[in-house]
């Protein structure tokens, strides 16, 4: 079993199809890159992963864990996925690490 598994995403914003059918399967420890032109669904399809944007259909299912916003709630699916967004709104006075981490260690008490 895949450790993410998604089945027939769906994103749609009034008429248009963001995320039409997506379905994709990542094992532990595989890397992954999503690739493609500006508008075409990348930044949704994480957030749909990571709860912060409502799919109109299919599953979200994490080993061992089950349907994120199902067997899970979409808060604590949040602690299983980690999500840095693209935009400038890092801490300047923290590396690239450092930024990363903020979230851990706060959030979840987590040493470094």
């Amino acid at each position: 079993m895949a450790l993410l598994s998604i089945r027939n995403l769906q994103k749609k914003y009034g008429e248009t199809i963001a995320i039409p059918n997506l379905d994709l399967d990542l094992a532990k420890g595989e890397v992954v890159v999503i690739l493609g032109p500006s508008g075409c669904g990348k930044s949704t399809l994480l957030r749909c992963i990571n709860g912060l944007e409502e799919k109109q259909g299919g599953s979200i299912v994490m080993q061992d864990v089950g349907e994120f916003g199902k067997d899970l709630s979409w808060e604590a699916s949040r602690q299983k996925v980690g999500m840095v967004f693209q935009s400038y709104e890092l801490f300047a006075h923290l590396n690239v690490i450092e930024n990363i981490l903020l979230g851990p260690i706060k959030a979840q008490r987590r040493s470094r």
